[in-house]
């Protein structure tokens, strides 16, 4: 039998073999004036975790890596309005025999996911897409192999390479099923005045980032498709992820070979007051494909303790799975540094209700987060 070593003495370990490793940054964002046409970035992410509670089969530990490569080209400008040709690769990678992507389910006994972007798939695709933007940048449009997570109910909080990192406090608030990267199709977003929008999408629900071509055939012939609508409010467009309110509406026919019919309705609305940045979100949805059945986030943004931001948020959750009866609660806490090319992000999380694990009803998951950013 392994002996089974104490979670703090766990943590200790853990903390120091991410430290050792070495670690990355949040996106930056330029002015129109300051574009020019070619441009692109240089990225390593790495996400690592730790559970008090693990199935004893299973390790209580888990980390994994991206490398990522970006290429923006400015192919069209004409005073405010641009044509640009965005090409993003990554390349994932586990250091561990379990990834993050699969560790709350597999290691800890619970239901959720926590980074789920962190695998081990190897090369893939994230997006290739042509963006136009028109009517003095009033009217957006995206064309391509989309990473629905760009478009689809976003907040400023939920990018999970630089805000939270359990997926119900992410995008979708886990009761949306989000195409995988690279799904094919079509975005636009219109502001039908100074303060109201809408975002429509339209793509392959069928998506595979490792086989991304295939998505051109599967829109054509297969008739699987992920739609979107989001009707929204703004209090400006320079405070479009800050300053928000917004419903989306969303209906797929499913990623499996077998069609299926999913539909839902999600809402979300932040607002940053000072220093404080607070959030509501919430979604319903019926069919096989969401991870939850419902779900309601609550939480905020702080940037007034030292000179990183704070996050803490909690959920609430009906997972959809007929084998899981007991409803999931999640809470999070983390902390971003940046120190010019280099971030890190530790985190700490609660997840009560662990419907696959005999031994324990709840857990504490200490996370650390570190990406490395160069830009030419």
């Amino acid at each position: 039998m392994r002996e089974k070593v104490p979670f703090t003495e766990k943590a200790k370990r853990f903390w120091l073999t991410l430290v050792g490793a070495g670690v990355f940054i949040t996106p930056t964002w330029t002015s129109a004036a300051e574009e020019k046409a070619l441009k692109g970035a240089v990225d390593y992410y790495v996400f690592g975790l730790t559970s008090s509670e693990n199935l004893s089969d299973q390790e209580s530990s888990a980390a994994a890596g991206i490398a990522r490569i970006t290429l923006n080209w400015l192919a069209y400008q004409k005073e405010s309005d641009t044509g640009a040709l965005q090409l993003r690769v990554d390349h994932k990678h586990g250091y561990t025999d379990s990834t993050p992507y699969e560790f709350v389910m597999a290691n800890v006994g619970g239901f959720g996911l926590i980074q789920p972007a962190f695998s081990d798939i190897g090369l893939r695709l994230t997006n290739l897409y042509w963006t136009q933007t028109f009517n003095k940048q009033s009217t957006d449009m995206m064309v391509g192999f989309l990473d629905a997570t760009d478009y689809v109910d976003t907040y400023q909080l939920g990018n999970p390479y630089y805000g939270f990192s359990n997926l119900q406090f992410s995008t979708g608030s886990g009761s949306i099923p989000i195409p995988d990267e690279s799904t094919f199709g079509g975005v636009l977003r219109h502001m039908m005045s100074e303060n109201y929008y809408f975002y429509a999408s339209f793509s392959d629900a069928k998506a595979d980032s490792t086989k991304p071509f295939d998505g051109v055939e599967q829109f054509i012939n297969d008739n699987q498709y992920f739609k979107s609508l989001e009707i929204g409010w703004v209090e400006s467009k320079d405070d479009f992820y800050l300053k928000n309110s917004h419903l989306t509406v969303w209906h797929s026919d499913g990623r499996k070979e077998q069609a299926s019919e999913n539909y839902g309705a999600n809402w979300s609305s932040i607002y940053k007051t000072g220093s404080w940045i607070p959030f509501f979100r919430a979604g319903v949805a019926q069919g096989p494909e969401a991870l939850y059945k419902s779900s309601v986030v609550l939480g905020t943004g702080y940037s007034g303790v030292g000179p990183g931001l704070l996050g803490v948020a909690v959920g609430w959750a009906k997972p959809n799975s007929p084998r899981v009866v007991d409803e999931s609660y999640n809470s999070e806490i983390y902390y971003r540094m940046n120190w010019g090319p280099i971030s890190l992000t530790p985190n700490v999380q609660y997840l009560y209700s662990l419907p696959n694990n005999s031994k324990a009803d709840d857990s504490w998951v200490v996370g650390l987060r570190g990406n490395i950013h160069f830009s030419f």
